[in-house]
């Protein structure tokens, strides 16, 4: 019996002691109120901020409360602040935008208040944003250039070969003079490598900046510095090297990509030849004629062809190495759609005999002149019959016109 009273007496108290606690707590709506219940308007709700160049953009849901006429946004500290009417907002929409200007670079913290006309508050909103500025746009990078020159295969096409761009970047803008006088603008996709300017005054240098979004809910975009870029004396050999690319593999040997090669290239297992990666694919593919426990190789043949305008060139070839002493190798550029056999290597504008390892990671220089406008064909040439456990690896080419 004494034990059910104690239980009771504990369990009034208990109840006590929450409605007093209750009754606190109804009591802090009536502080500043002179001892009445404070009117609360409906708060700004679902809150972001958006980052900008120096200043943000804050939106937020419109309050249901139709008492509302104002919404206040402060930051630093309620140092700063700004009042936003709703009747200055969109028309019936159901999201409010303000744009905080003149902020400094960094990190913000805003408290959003909603007022009605009496000036009651509403309970504050939160969310937090960033400003970027000068700081964050010089430390961005333009998008690199792989090489700018015209194109060997395409008469008069000026191309522009990029590097991988930035995750964060959306894009290039490239300007440039055209062949009419005027500067033509367009804009360079991540995804893009490359680009055919068939219009392009090659005297004016293109101008380029890379633009940036730091973010996922930036407002505005930033630019590197831009940079100015002419077109280079280089005439740009498709699939130069350095690895060379594939059209096909078969085991370590395969055929190169965009070069023509004939029948007799192709004496290795699988009907390949002409590309040797060494059995390190995708980092050490070189242009290869090989006689090595294989059927011979006789006016085996790799080479491109495109036109040329009159002028001075010079075609600087990297041998990677070559094994035992070869027979009739030969480097050459000729006039006309296909390179001469062996026999006829006379033929050539210019020619250079390959024989043995001396010419290891060496640049072979083939200079020739054009008094017109020429097709014209460079490559390798090679009958390997004789000396068993013979080749040649070539590592690139590269054209100048001088």
């Amino acid at each position: 019996m004494i034990q059910k009273k104690r239980k009771f007496t504990f369990a009034l108290i208990i109840g006590c002691c929450l409605l007093i606690a209750a009754c606190s707590k109804m009591d802090e709506y009536k502080e500043f109120g002179n001892g009445h219940e404070i009117s609360y308007t409906g708060k700004p709700d679902s809150v972001k901020v958006y980052s900008g160049k120096n200043r943000v953009k804050v939106s937020w849901l419109r309050s249901a409360d139709p008492k509302v006429f104002k919404t206040r946004i402060y930051w630093r500290s309620r140092t700063d602040s700004m009042d936003v009417l709703l009747s200055s907002a969109v028309p019936n929409s159901r999201r409010i935008d303000a744009v905080v200007n003149n902020l400094p670079e960094g990190n913000y913290n805003f408290e959003l208040f909603n007022f009605d006309a009496e000036g009651n508050t509403s309970v504050v909103s939160r969310a937090v944003g960033i400003a970027y500025g000068e700081v964050y746009e010089k430390s961005l990078l333009n998008r690199a250039i792989a090489s700018f020159g015209k194109q060997f295969d395409l008469e008069g096409t000026t191309v522009l070969n990029w590097l991988a761009a930035d995750p964060k970047s959306f894009g290039v803008e490239l300007v440039y003079r055209n062949n009419a006088g005027t500067d033509a603008k367009l804009i360079v996709s991540p995804a893009t490598m490359t680009i055919l300017l068939d219009n392009y005054n090659s005297l004016v240098p293109i101008s380029y900046r890379t633009m940036f979004l730091p973010d996922s809910t930036a407002i505005d975009t930033f630019y590197t510095a831009p940079l100015s870029k002419l077109v280079s004396n280089e005439i740009l050999i498709k699939n130069p090297g350095n690895p060379f690319k594939e059209s096909k593999w078969v085991g370590r040997y395969g055929d190169p990509a965009v070069w023509i090669s004939n029948a007799a290239t192709k004496n290795k297992g699988g009907d390949v030849g002409g590309l040797d990666n060494l059995n390190q694919p995708g980092t050490l593919s070189m242009m290869n004629f090989e006689y090595w426990g294989n059927p011979p190789i006789i006016n085996g043949k790799i080479y491109q062809t495109g036109m040329l305008p009159a002028g001075s060139y010079r075609l600087v070839v990297n041998v990677q190495n070559i094994d035992g002493t070869l027979e009739n190798s030969f480097l050459s550029v000729v006039k006309g759609t296909i390179l001469p056999d062996v026999a006829d290597i006379n033929q050539s504008l210019f020619k250079y005999r390959l024989t043995y390892w001396e010419l290891n990671n060496k640049d072979l220089t083939l200079p020739f002149t054009l008094t017109q406008p020429e097709i014209v064909s460079l490559g390798m040439v090679g009958t390997l019959q004789q000396n068993n456990e013979t080749g040649v690896r070539i590592r690139s080419y590269k054209l100048f016109k001088d």
